[in-house]
């Protein structure tokens, strides 16, 4: 997420100018304002080309930036800078409906008190209340903060992307990790496969089309049968797609629980319990896309699935 001096200088670029007429508007000395630049460039942010023997920056197209100056030019009186960095943007990320600070700290995976000392600044400036039931709210007039949040990181997803592929499509994302179709494979070790190729793993062998799929994090290095379960019916919750999930859970022991939270943070809550109905039935009780179970139980036959 961007610091202060980052989204400081966001606010003030407007145009293009060369990196020291900049650094005097940011009354900051040439080598910080550089190297400040330089950040801003490789997040895509800002553009910067030679003239001669300098350099000439100015803002990109990023959907982001016009967010960031419509709502600091309509509150031109606020000191955005000082209110906007950090662990501030992780929190509003999820303010996009009421949210208690123990939630929000779970989802922005930032300690409680870490909550509290981001929002209050918001508080005291009228930007955010608390509800009866202790939830934070952004007022009327100022709900866009979640959006440019989720802009910024959705925008620093794309960036990462675009080091692998150019032609790709983002399913879903959270604040830290997102799920990717492309056509083309990528092997860094943040990007793990997923999807109907990553069934092989379970001796499910489906049939694997022209586009691939990868799930980005920096923290795990595997992907659990219940995430895989999810993303599936995230990258396509058609009747063939459940069947492969159906197929899954017949044959490989899938935690329940985990399972449950992992639909709930993809949601595929219904899909998920329509899923675990229907295999807990024996088919009895089945959601209109799911196979009749004699049907399904034949194609669990094909696969050496017991059913």
């Amino acid at each position: 997420m961007l610091t202060e001096g980052e989204v400081r200088a966001l606010t003030v670029l407007h145009g293009e100018q060369t990196v020291s007429e900049f650094a005097t508007q940011l009354d900051r000395s040439l080598s910080y304002t550089s190297e400040l630049v330089d950040r801003l460039e490789a997040t895509g942010l800002v553009e910067t080309r030679r003239q001669g023997k300098t350099k000439q920056i100015r803002p990109s197209d990023a959907k982001a930036l016009e967010l960031l100056a419509d709502i600091t030019q309509e509150y031109s009186h606020i000191e955005w800078p000082e209110l906007l960095s950090g662990a501030t943007f992780r929190v509003l990320y999820y303010l996009e409906t009421p949210r208690v600070a123990m939630e929000l700290a779970r989802r922005a995976n930032i300690h409680r008190s870490t909550v509290h000392r981001a929002l209050d600044p918001l508080q005291h400036r009228g930007i955010i209340y608390e509800t009866d039931e202790d939830a934070y709210v952004l007022n009327e007039g100022f709900e866009q903060l979640s959006t440019l949040a989720r802009e910024l990181v959705h925008h620093d997803h794309r960036q990462t992307v675009e080091q692998h592929t150019d032609t790709y499509t983002i399913l879903w994302e959270s604040l830290d990790e997102f799920l990717v179709q492309t056509a083309d494979e990528i092997t860094a070790e943040d990007f793990l496969s997923t999807g109907p190729e990553r069934f092989q793993t379970y001796d499910l062998p489906l049939l694997a089309r022209d586009r691939r799929y990868y799930f980005h994090s920096e923290t795990m290095n595997d992907l659990s049968p219940a995430m895989l379960c999810c993303h599936m019916l995230v990258i396509d919750s058609g009747a063939r797609t459940q069947s492969y999930c159906l197929l899954l859970l017949s044959h490989v022991d899938v935690d329940r629980d985990e399972l449950r939270d992992q639909a709930t943070k993809y949601g595929v809550d219904d899909l998920v319990e329509d899923l675990l109905t229907y295999l807990d039935t024996s088919g009895e009780e089945r959601a209109s896309r799911l196979p009749e179970w004699e049907e399904f139980q034949e194609l669990a036959a094909d696969y050496g699935v017991s059913a």
